[in-house]
């Protein structure tokens, strides 16, 4: 009877995976890091992308050791303890109290053109109400969905990167002057690029069998890399009209092909990209709260297996935090800021899991490098955020 539930196959687990990793990160992080430090993008992304590519095999085989709603926190219940599976569940589950209000917010701003009269945050409402719905639906059709989303956009960057450099003149690259706490602040946005594969797990008992999972992680990650490197290659190396003497802006890069289209491609392609990365960020913690048992509501589901208890949960904090913003008491930094430290502690303790579980070899020799990394990223995150990181931990590490 399970396996009546496990609907994903490698094709629509990926296109689960691909859209929301790509996200709001591909619309916003390109031309934001190339205006910020220029050239220097280039090597940040090459290297974000690279840890990114062996974050994703790490959690993807954490995934596959400990099947279930929990995730990774299943084997970090495994290797470290109960103590410790609440509390990276509850980093999991902070982060995402802020960042899908920002995706949302992202969003909004990408459509209030054609919506002039109406707030920014309104707009963000009305978009999870759409996301609320599809996340409703059976997994398997979201999958499908997201598949056929996911290989639009990727086409549309893809070709218009590729475009943008068959018309480059000249490739010459010069590594601009840069401060260290730039380097830093640069690597914690740029991290938002890989934020996504902490929760994959939490649909391994969605999937059909234990390869599509390795197989679905392995061609997403190829897939993400591959359109962000064309991306930022194109956008370094790219003959653009006003380069020299505006800030870049995502538009030009399709608008070469898509001409007048242009505006309305890129605010579909945003919208898009949003509601799926909330659908996998919602979907997945959903999961996990309910995996959690904290109360009788969390824990229920519909008949379709979607945790509608701990749905509203997160819907209710959702609302509460976008009034929170409609009245300017929390802002877009804020939001992402806030969210980015709490992922990053997160992906530390599942790191850290990975330490202690995995055998000597490649992926715990990464585990570790990976880990030293992560923590010096987020030394460079608000300071309020670290803090409570850090008193989270410490309550956790002297709870009996």
């Amino acid at each position: 009877m399970l396996q009546n539930h496990k609907k994903l196959n490698t094709l629509t687990l990926s296109g689960l995976i691909i859209g929301p990793i790509l996200g709001s990160g591909v619309i916003l992080l390109p031309s934001m890091l190339y205006n910020m430090i220029g050239n220097y993008s280039l090597i940040i992304w090459a290297s974000i992308l690279s840890l990114g590519f062996i974050f994703a095999l790490i959690f993807g085989k954490l995934a596959i050791l400990y099947p279930g709603d929990g995730g990774v926190s299943l084997a970090t219940k495994e290797a470290l303890g109960k103590k410790y599976q609440l509390l990276t569940s509850f980093y999991l589950i902070c982060a995402v109290f802020f960042g899908p209000v920002a995706v949302l917010l992202i969003a909004g701003q990408f459509i209030k053109p054609y919506f002039p009269d109406t707030s920014v945050v309104v707009l963000g409402f009305c978009i999870y109400v759409i996301t609320y719905i599809l996340l409703l639906l059976k997994i398997d059709f979201i999958g499908k969905l997201m598949l056929v989303v996911s290989s639009a956009i990727t086409l549309i960057f893809f070709i218009s990167s590729i475009n943008i450099l068959l018309q480059t003149s000249s490739f010459k690259f010069i590594i601009p002057s840069i401060e260290v706490s730039q380097l830093g602040y640069s690597f914690l946005l740029a991290f938002w690029a890989i934020v996504g594969w902490e929760v994959i797990g939490n649909y391994s008992n969605e999937v059909k069998e234990t390869k599509t999972l390795t197989n679905a992680v392995i061609f997403s990650a190829i897939i993400v890399s591959l359109v962000y490197i064309l991306i930022c290659l194109a956008i370094v190396f790219g003959d653009f009209e006003h380069k020299s003497t505006e800030k870049f802006k995502l538009l030009w890069l399709i608008e070469p092909i898509f001409k007048s289209y242009s505006n309305m491609i890129l605010s579909t392609v945003s919208l898009v990209l949003c509601v799926g990365t909330l659908i996998l960020f919602v979907g997945g913690v959903a999961r996990l709260i309910s995996s959690l048992k904290l109360t009788s509501y969390t824990s229920k589901h519909l008949s379709n297996k979607t945790p509608i208890g701990a749905l509203n949960l997160l819907s209710l904090i959702y609302i509460i935090t976008l009034i929170l913003v409609y009245f300017k008491i929390l802002t877009l930094d804020n939001l992402v800021a806030f969210a980015d430290g709490f992922f990053i502690a997160n992906a530390i303790i599942g790191l850290i899991t990975a330490i202690v579980l995995f055998e000597k070899g490649f992926l715990k020799n990464c585990s570790i490098f990976l880990t030293l990394v992560f923590f010096i990223i987020l030394l460079f995150s608000n300071i309020f955020i670290l803090i409570t990181i850090i008193s989270l931990f410490i309550f956790t590490y002297f709870k009996k």
